[in-house]
């Protein structure tokens, strides 16, 4: 399933209301529900027609005539498997059965969780963590549209307006953190580095990607606000079914993030970009609210930019001045905008933006 971007399903369950919410919660995501089989002999007759090498199986415990050595045989076919427990929370002696989710948006969190690796992932749904910080994934519509520059300064505006801010460099293509900032050696760190006062820094590679979900919980606990540059979420829907360690921060960001600050242009390539990217949004389900930061040219009216997001609702619609002087002296300087053009429009948009998230 490595090179499946749009999931291929077979439900196998007994229960019409439980079953119903699983197959409309996997239509929504644009996933192929091949068979809604009700007993297992039909299960069995299902499997053996389809390609099995690419199929998730959804079944339930009160599936009539289902049992181990069967579940078994289906296994060492390569179908990957999803249990959960019947109406009443009974695994019915069966193994790897987890609890049935409460809503859609739970459902998809744990097989997007666990999809990439079905072998190793716990067999209970686990608990959302309760998070005390604020997370914020900030991502770009396109290649070259500001998203480090916009996390790195909002990490700083928040850092100075007393919050202990985090910023995870998870851009994978292009991490540019460190350098912007002139740190030695930031991917080194287990966790993170503290560089200034209420402000750390973290990178994560393809080494620790296997950890961060426990970074994450732990930076969660310890800090008000955690930033995680994402870099570009073209492609998100397929990424968030993806086994790739690259997709992994993703994934934990469209669970349990607040909100995903999407930054673009008012070029004409990264309007194309940004609208395919609303209606890639607007086939999924993903907990964050999302928000557009435009940068601009002074003559690009605001009702000019509302335009670019008449495919998909966002909660805020920032436009950012361009200054190419005040980021050039700062990438000179190896420093963010409050430390070296406090007076600019682009560092008070900026603080603007931050104010608004703390």
């Amino acid at each position: 399933m490595d090179n499946l971007a749009i999931p291929a399903v077979i439900t196998a369950i007994a229960d019409p209301e439980f079953e119903g919410v699983v197959s409309s919660a996997l239509f929504s995501q644009g996933w192929s529900v091949i068979a809604r089989t009700l007993d297992m002999n039909s299960l069995e007759i299902e499997i053996a027609k389809c390609d099995v090498s690419q199929v998730i199986l959804i079944y339930s415990s009160d599936l009539p005539g289902i049992s181990l050595a069967r579940l078994q045989e289906i296994t060492r076919s390569g179908v990957t498997l999803f249990g959960f427990a019947d109406a009443v929370g009974s695994a019915q002696g069966l193994p790897d059965i987890s609890p049935r989710p409460t809503s859609s948006a739970e459902l998809l969190a744990y097989i997007r969780g666990n999809i990439r690796s079905p072998r190793l992932r716990t067999p209970l749904l686990q608990p959302t963590p309760n998070l005390k910080a604020r997370i914020i994934g900030v991502g770009s519509a396109s290649h070259s549209t500001g998203n480090t520059v916009l996390a790195l300064n909002l990490a700083q505006e928040s850092a100075l307006l007393g919050l202990k801010t985090l910023l995870i460099d998870a851009n994978f293509q292009a991490p540019a953190i460190a350098t912007l900032l002139d740190l030695r050696k930031v991917s080194d760190e287990n966790k993170w580095r503290d560089i200034s006062e209420n402000l750390s820094v973290s990178e994560i590679t393809q080494q620790k990607a296997a950890g961060f979900n426990a970074l994450a919980i732990d930076a969660a606990a310890y800090f008000d606000l955690v930033y995680i540059d994402l870099g570009t979420l073209a492609n998100l829907s397929s990424d968030l079914t993806d086994r790739r360690w690259a997709s992994q921060v993703k994934i934990w960001v469209a669970n349990l993030a607040q909100k995903v600050i999407i930054t673009s242009t008012t070029e004409l390539l990264q309007q194309r970009r940004l609208k395919d990217l609303q209606q890639d949004l607007s086939k999924i389900s993903i907990t964050p609210n999302i928000s557009l930061a435009v940068l601009s040219v002074s003559d690009y009216r605001k009702r000019d930019i509302t335009t670019l997001t008449s495919t998909y609702p966002m909660s805020h619609i920032w436009q950012i001045p361009y200054d190419a002087r005040a980021c050039s002296l700062a990438m000179r300087e190896r420093t963010t905008l409050a430390q070296i053009s406090a007076k600019s429009a682009l560092r008070k948009t900026f603080l603007n933006i931050a104010t608004q998230i703390t």
